[in-house]
């Protein structure tokens, strides 16, 4: 199986799911679109502390889902939003969230490692998640640059790569991947934990996730040229607090030298 093969084997997983994500997360908060519709923010403290003032930024978010509460978060912070999603039942679901919420974010179906409709140096900050669905990184961080805007900033929010790795039993966490195992692995995607929240979702398809290690991001980023400027660790709940659940990384593309011209 190719690279291509395997991102439509995701592809279809993730856009089959849209529609009940959606309503799954209407039953897990009845109030949602109301509540991003008065300018609420879904977004962790954390992030948003990160990201500063983002009023009046260009800013990306570049796989948003069929809720797209991250993008409309973005834009209550008073940034201008463009959205990315591969799954082209998840646009259509935040389009026609966007009016109902009178929100002015523009959709796009896009593989969030190349982001095909996205022009070059647009934006001002890059928010990318999810890394584990991306089999190239080294492609997707490269995009991330190329459509930032010189002194631009990268912001990465995924699962922490160590606890992602972990599964809880009766007996306590035990490893369920090899940490440096980089193989593709795939099993049978029944649904986000939101969905087992709320019953469970009917269906069941093939899907693959993609282990990268810190070293593998880290290293990453520096052979792109990007800056690292912080990183933050929040912790895992509701299994071991003492460990790390997510890992948000603080990025920036160089800022053109003085003198130089464009």
């Amino acid at each position: 199986m190719n690279q291509q093969e395997r991102l439509n084997i995701n592809r279809a997983a993730w856009d089959a799911y849209q529609a009940d994500y959606m309503r799954f997360n209407l039953m897990d908060h009845p109030d949602f679109l109301e509540r991003l519709g008065s300018g609420d923010v879904m977004l962790d403290d954390e992030v948003v502390e990160l990201a500063g003032d983002v009023a009046g930024l260009d800013l990306l978010d570049t796989s948003c889902a069929s809720d797209a509460k991250q993008a409309f978060s973005w834009a209550n912070l008073g940034a201008r939003v463009t959205a990315c999603d591969i799954a082209p039942t998840a646009i259509e679901i935040a389009r026609q969230n966007s009016l109902r919420l009178g929100l002015d974010v523009k959709f796009h179906v896009a593989d969030a490692q190349t982001l095909d409709p996205i022009s070059d140096e647009s934006q001002d900050l890059v928010y990318a998640t999810h890394l584990g669905w991306f089999e190239d990184i080294e492609l997707a961080v490269q995009t991330w640059s190329r459509v930032l805007r010189p002194g631009g900033r990268l912001l990465i929010d995924m699962d922490h790569p160590v606890t992602n790795i972990l599964e809880k039993s009766n007996e306590g966490l035990r490893v369920e991947w090899p940490y440096f195992d980089r193989s593709p692995e795939t099993y049978e995607f029944t649904g986000t934990p939101l969905a087992r929240k709320h019953g469970g979702w009917d269906k069941s398809m093939p899907i693959i996730w993609f282990h990268h290690t810190l070293a593998d991001v880290f290293n990453t980023l520096v052979k792109t040229g990007l800056g690292i400027e912080r990183v933050v660790e929040r912790p895992y709940f509701p299994h071991a607090s003492e460990l790390p659940d997510a890992i948000s990384i603080l990025a920036r593309k160089p800022p053109v030298p003085t003198g130089s011209t464009i």
